[in-house]
């Protein structure tokens, strides 16, 4: 009785003088997912408007919100995010430094009006340790002698290989020639899931 009484004083012991981690020390890793659609941010006419940052866990650089004006509509709501020089990059923060992201889909559009040649929409993702990789999609030419209502964005999705994400870059040019649009790139329902690991 007392050689077990004494083991389990030991073991109290050992127990009681182990460090205990606080709050402050302990991390779950966690995943989110969102639908970045705009709607819920000012827009004020004349801009610039914007976005910030972050916004639904994101950092945006060089795009803005956008009202629809009557030309080609948003997927949803009355607003998307427009690059107006058609290149802008959109990140994670730095803080915290393990968060990236899976880019999974969205609506996009090139916009510089009525004829418009095909836009080629150039797409980089760059991951951790400078991994890059690279995708083109294309917007139709825009045709004078169409109703408005035939104007709309496009969807895209994007495979596995569009995970563990810090940063996704975007430019535009024509698809003939890869010359300038003079237009802009907009987004809409952007659809990804942010990361971040212990």
């Amino acid at each position: 009785m007392k050689s077990t009484i004494a083991t389990l004083l030991s073991v109290l012991a050992v127990a009681l003088s182990s460090p205990v981690a606080s709050n402050n020390d302990y991390c779950r890793p966690s995943q989110k997912t969102f639908i970045a659609q705009y709607d819920d941010l000012p827009f004020v006419e004349p801009g610039p408007n914007p976005l910030p940052n972050p916004y639904n866990g994101l950092t945006y650089t060089t795009f803005q919100v956008d009202q629809y004006d009557g030309f080609i509509p948003p997927t949803s709501g009355n607003q998307w995010t427009m690059a107006f020089g058609g290149s802008g990059n959109i990140s994670v923060s730095a803080s915290p430094p393990k968060q990236t992201f899976a880019l999974s889909s969205f609506s996009f559009a090139c916009v510089s009006g009525v004829p418009q040649p095909e836009c080629a929409i150039s797409i980089w993702g760059w991951k951790a340790k400078g991994i890059a990789i690279k995708r083109v999609i294309h917007y139709p030419r825009l045709d004078p002698g169409h109703v408005i209502e035939d104007f709309k964005m496009n969807r895209t999705t994007f495979s596995r290989e569009w995970q563990e994400l810090k940063s996704v870059g975007f430019s535009i040019s024509r698809a003939d020639n890869g010359g300038d649009m003079f237009g802009g790139l907009a987004l809409d329902d952007v659809k990804y899931t942010i990361t971040s690991k212990c």
